[in-house]
């Protein structure tokens, strides 16, 4: 889409230009904040769709849209971002993605949600034997780390505990808030780690009912996201 711009402000208690209304109503109703008709007009629908976007990114949304600032900001970045495939994002995760994904940067996608106690089980030993294999080894030497390995299922709390010091976190099989249902996690490029964690902390805080506010990024690259 193309980007957007307005000569005065549109909605609740603006200027309402009949052309700059015509332009935030035919945005709103491309990117499904349906305000009705494109007629210039700012009434009761589109002071509505206003403030649905708005609610993305706002705790409190006013209902105006004035130029050059944050919410024609976020009209003219929003995109919907892609969910990985088989990603559960059961009750009210994808509510919480639905708030945060059209914000985040392109490259952006869902990479995780929900998931079952048998494939939670099996994140440890993967990160233990093949990402940060070499880290772990130098760190505690191939002795200690292949004896943790052949013993792992004895030795899964020194094996968490391995993982956790070298920077990666993870929560005990059978503790995580993704098997609770209660996580998702975004992934995407290096480049653009830190400007999705700063999009999801500014939706969590517009969103305290649905978001617990705890945003980590992960040494493996990701940004977990946990709800209420």
């Amino acid at each position: 889409m193309a980007l957007i711009g307005i000569g005065s402000s549109v909605g609740k208690g603006g200027s309402n230009n009949k052309r700059d209304v015509e332009v935030i109503q035919r945005r709103l109703n491309e990117i499904g904040k349906n305000c009705g008709k494109t007629d210039g007009i700012c009434g009761a629908k589109t002071i509505a769709a206003i403030y649905s976007f708005q609610k993305h990114f706002m705790e409190k949304p006013d209902s105006l849209i004035s130029p050059n600032r944050r919410t024609i900001h976020y009209l003219n970045i929003w995109s919907i971002k892609p969910v990985s495939p088989g990603v559960d994002l059961r009750g009210n995760l994808q509510k919480a993605w639905d708030l945060v994904n059209p914000l985040l940067p392109r490259g952006s996608y869902c990479s995780s949600g929900y998931r079952s106690p048998e494939k939670q089980r099996q994140i440890l030993p993967r990160f233990y034997s093949i990402p940060y294999k070499r880290a772990l080894m130098r760190k505690y030497g191939s002795i200690h780390y292949n004896d943790v390995w052949a013993n792992r299922r004895t030795k899964e709390t020194e094996m968490l505990r391995m993982v956790r010091v070298i920077g990666q976190a993870i929560a005990a099989p059978g503790r995580s808030m993704h098997q609770k249902g209660k996580a998702f996690d975004i992934g995407g490029p290096s480049s653009i780690d830190r400007q999705q964690v700063r999009v999801v902390k500014m939706v969590a805080s517009a969103n305290p009912d649905i978001f617990s506010g705890k945003v980590i990024h992960e040494r493996n690259g990701c940004v977990h996201v946990e709800i209420k």
